[in-house]
C-alpha cells in the first residue's frame, strides 16, 4: 500500500540512476523522493514504489488487472539457467515470494525481479525469530545487511557492494556487546580494526618490538655442515626489520582473542614464554599485526633470518648467535632438554640485540625448503623456492644438540604445532 501525500508525478523507476547506494533523478545533485512504477510490455502497470531521500520504503507488484500480485511459494518457481520462472516460463518471474517450514512458519520472504533475488530479502528461524535481512540487486547480495544472533540481539551489520563486503562493518557478541570495528573492501578486511572482550574491555594488540637491521653482504650456508647447507655462497640483503625475540604467548593470544582463531597450548606456563604455532599460523599473525600497525608484518626469509642470526654487518664470526660459547646465548639439549621453552630474553643477545636466535625454539622462515637450493639461489634477497612440500625451520631448540644451533644450520618441517617451534616476525624498511 502506497503512502499517500506525494505531489509529484510517478516516474518509470528505469530513469533513476544510483550513486553511492542511492537513487537521483538524471541532473540532480538530491537522492529522489517520491513514486516510481514500472510498466508490462504490454502497457499495464506492473510495480510500483515510493522512494525517501534515495531510498526505497515502499513498493508492490501489480497483476496486469490491476489488483495486488499475491506472494507465490518459492517452491513453485522454476529455475532455469540461473533464472526463476513462473509455471507458464513465459518469461522470468517478477513478484513477491515466500518459502515456509514443515511447521507452517515463514521461512524467508523477498523480492524476484526479472527471475533474480531483489529487494529486501528476510529470513527467519523456525521459531519465527528473524535471522537475517539485506537487500539484493540482480541476485547478488547488494546494500546494507543486518545478521542476528539466536537470541535476537545483533551479530554483524555493513553493507554488501556487489556480493563482497564493503565498508564499516560492526559485530556483537550475542550479550549485545560490540566485538568488533573495522572496515572492507572488496570482501577482504582492509585496515585497523578494533576488537572487545565480551566484558567491553578492549582487546590491545601487542606489536613485538622490532630491531632495524642494516642490510649487507655475508656467506651464508657452510662449506663443513649437512649437505644442504652446501655451497657457502654470497648473498646481499637489503635492509629490514626483526623483532628482539621470539613471539610470545601473552602477544599471540591477544591475536586470537581478537580473532577467534584458537589458542596453542601454553601447559601452564609463563605468559612470556615462545609461542607453539604451525606456519599458517605464523603468518596469520603477521597480516592481522599488518592492519593493525598499518605497515606489513610477515616472516623472515631463511636468508635475513641467517644474517641477522650472524650479526649482520656487526658479525663477529661467532658460530651461534652472538657466542662461541652456546651457554651464553642459547636454551638447548645439555641446559634444558627437560624443560618447556624458557621465557624468550634470557640469554645474552647477538650483536644486532636479538634474543633467542640460537636454541630455545626452532623459528619458522618464510621460506619453502629445497635441499639443494643454494647452488642456484640468487645473489640479492633470496627468498626460496617458488614451491615446496616443506617449510625452513631455523635455529634448534631445547632439544638440539649444540651442532644443530649454529647459525647456518637448516631444518626443515610440515606445518604442523609443536611445542618446540615458534617465531618472530620480520618487516620491510621501507
Amino acid at each position: 500500500m502506497l503512502m499517500e501525500g506525494c505531489s509529484k508525478e510517478p516516474l518509470n523507476e528505469s530513469i533513476l540512476i544510483e550513486r553511492d547506494r542511492l537513487m537521483y533523478e538524471p541532473n540532480s545533485d538530491e537522492p529522489y523522493s517520491g513514486e516510481v512504477f514500472t510498466n508490462y510490455s504490454t502497457g499495464e502497470k506492473e510495480y510500483q514504489g515510493r522512494y525517501e531521500n534515495g531510498l526505497l520504503i515502499e513498493y508492490s507488484y501489480i497483476n496486469k488487472d490491476g489488483s495486488v500480485k499475491e506472494p507465490v511459494n518459492m517452491e513453485t518457481l522454476i529455475d532455469s539457467s540461473g533464472l526463476l520462472y513462473g509455471v507458464s516460463r513465459q518469461k522470468p518471474y517478477t513478484g513477491d515470494v515466500f518459502e515456509i517450514y514443515k511447521n507452517g512458519g515463514r521461512k524467508y520472504f523477498g523480492s524476484i525481479k526479472g527471475g533474480r533475488q531483489d529487494k529486501l530479502w528476510t529470513y527467519l528461524h523456525s521459531n519465527g525469530q528473524k535471522e537475517k535481512e539485506g537487500t539484493f540487486k540482480d541476485g547478488i547480495k547488494d546494500g546494507k545487511w543486518t545478521f542476528l544472533h539466536s537470541n535476537g540481539r545483533k551479530e554483524k551489520e555493513g553493507t554488501f557492494v556487489d556480493g563482497k563486503e564493503n565498508g564499516i562493518w560492526t559485530f556483537w557478541y550475542n550479550n549485545g556487546q560490540k566485538k568488533k570495528v573495522g572496515n572492507y573492501k572488496n570482501g577482504k578486511s582492509d585496515g585497523k580494526w578494533t576488537y572487545w572482550y565480551n566484558n567491553g574491555r578492549e582487546i590491545i594488540p601487542i606489536m613485538p618490538e622490532l630491531v632495524t637491521i642494516k642490510g649487507g653482504t655475508f656467506r651464508m650456508g657452510s662449506n663443513r655442515g649437512d649437505l644442504h647447507e652446501k655451497p657457502a655462497h654470497t648473498v646481499t640483503v637489503s635492509d629490514f626489520n626483526m623483532s628482539r625475540t621470539e613471539v610470545t604467548f601473552e602477544q599471540y593470544d591477544a591475536f586470537c582473542d581478537a580473532t577467534g582463531r584458537e589458542r596453542p597450548d601454553d601447559e601452564g606456563s609463563r605468559r612470556d614464554r615462545s609461542v607453539n604455532v604451525t606456519w599458517h599460523d605464523a603468518v596469520a599473525f603477521c597480516e592481522w599485526m599488518s592492519h593493525q600497525t598499518g605497515k606489513k608484518v610477515r616472516l623472515p626469509t631463511e636468508a635475513e633470518w641467517e644474517y641477522a642470526a650472524r650479526g649482520g654487518n656487526k658479525s663477529q664470526g661467532y658460530t651461534y648467535s652472538g657466542s662461541n660459547n652456546l651457554d651464553a646465548v642459547g636454551w638447548y639439549y645439555d641446559n634444558s632438554s627437560y624443560d618447556p621453552p624458557r621465557p624468550v630474553g634470557q640469554k645474552q643477545p647477538n650483536e644486532l640485540g636479538l634474543y633467542d636466535m640460537s636454541g630455545n625454539v626452532w623459528e619458522w622462515c618464510a621460506d619453502w625448503y629445497d635441499k639443494n637450493y643454494y647452488s642456484r639461489s640468487p645473489q640479492a634477497d633470496p627468498k626460496g623456492p617458488d614451491s615446496g612440500t616443506y617449510r625452513i625451520l631455523r635455529g634448534g631448540g631445547r632439544y638440539s644438540l649444540d651442532e644443530i644451533c649454529r647459525s647456518a644450520n637448516r631444518w626443515y618441517s610440515l606445518d604442523t604445532r609443536n611445542q618446540n617451534v615458534g617465531f618472530r616476525c620480520a618487516q620491510n624498511t621501507k
